[in-house]
């Protein structure tokens, strides 16, 4: 009788900017205004887990994993940190708050550099086999999803929520390295954690 080969799990990855403690605890406030809402479609991410994505990856295989973090310490090694910081709230897709699937704060600061880091991010993995991005880079922090089932008063209510809620001034985000992350799907919501991390070294020339 012959063995079966054992099943290759793939993982659930992308890459991110991760965020520091304060800009965390701002944006668990955010979040915990919207679950004070009680809209039983919305769907509210883990606080610890906000981050500021580059690329979603998709599921990979776990021996491809070293390649990327190689091309991310290759492209974070151009860069010097640099300062971000948040800006105001919005939904996906945008012009009609009653059909809004996805609730998000913006990112402002230093966007040029944040632009040409995701851009050469893109370009490395490319060279991985992974596709390049279709759509222009629209940088933002992910606080909430709505569920299909969701009526379009409850996308408005939720909407409304976020837009008027008071985010502190002068929350910065510091840009000091890129994350290849994994994600995994639970009943309580998207888990987190880093697998690899790759710092800005370079002297921004």
């Amino acid at each position: 009788m012959t063995s079966q080969p054992p099943i290759r799990q793939s993982i659930r990855a992308f890459v991110a900017i991760e965020l520091g403690g304060e800009a965390k605890r701002a944006l668990e406030d955010a979040i915990a205004a919207l679950r004070a809402e009680r809209i039983a479609a919305l769907r509210p991410v883990r606080p610890e887990g906000v981050h500021l994505t580059l690329k979603f990856l998709g599921d990979i295989a776990p021996e491809l994993a070293p390649r990327i973090g190689e091309a991310l310490v290759e492209v974070a090694g151009r860069y010097a940190p640099f300062g971000l910081a948040m800006g105001g709230t919005g939904f996906f897709p945008a012009g009609n708050a009653g059909r809004a699937r996805a609730l998000w704060v913006g990112v402002e600061g230093d966007v040029d550099a944040l632009r040409e880091l995701q851009g050469d991010v893109d370009g490395a993995l490319a060279a991985l086999g992974f596709a390049r991005e279709r759509q222009a880079f629209r940088p933002h922090l992910t606080l909430a999803r709505l569920h299909n089932r969701a009526s379009a008063s409850d996308r408005r209510r939720a909407v409304d929520t976020l837009g008027n809620y008071r985010l502190p001034q002068g929350v910065d985000i510091r840009a000091d390295g890129v994350s290849l992350m994994r994600s995994e799907l639970l009943p309580g919501g998207a888990r987190y954690s880093r697998m690899a991390y790759a710092a800005l070294r370079g002297d921004g020339g």
